[in-house]
């Protein structure tokens, strides 16, 4: 849900008005950890998988904010 739902509407709303990019890489930050807290108990093989998951779209969300900055 954070990779599918939560990420993209942060972005979606900075995209809309980028009035804080630190308030929205904060925002960010904040559930890439909640998503750390939902995979911790489980076998280390999934939460690896799920860890990489998790990295990647929170990149991907910096990375389109850099871009919305750049315009």
């Amino acid at each position: 849900m954070i990779l599918t739902q939560c990420f993209p509407l942060i972005i979606d709303r900075y995209e809309k008005d980028p009035v804080s990019e630190e308030a929205t890489i904060g925002s960010l930050e904040r559930y890439r950890k909640m998503g750390y807290d939902a995979i911790r108990n489980l076998p280390e093989e999934e939460k690896e998988t799920n860890r990489r998951e998790i990295d990647a779209a929170f990149q991907e969300s910096l990375e389109k904010i850099q871009q919305t900055a750049d315009r």
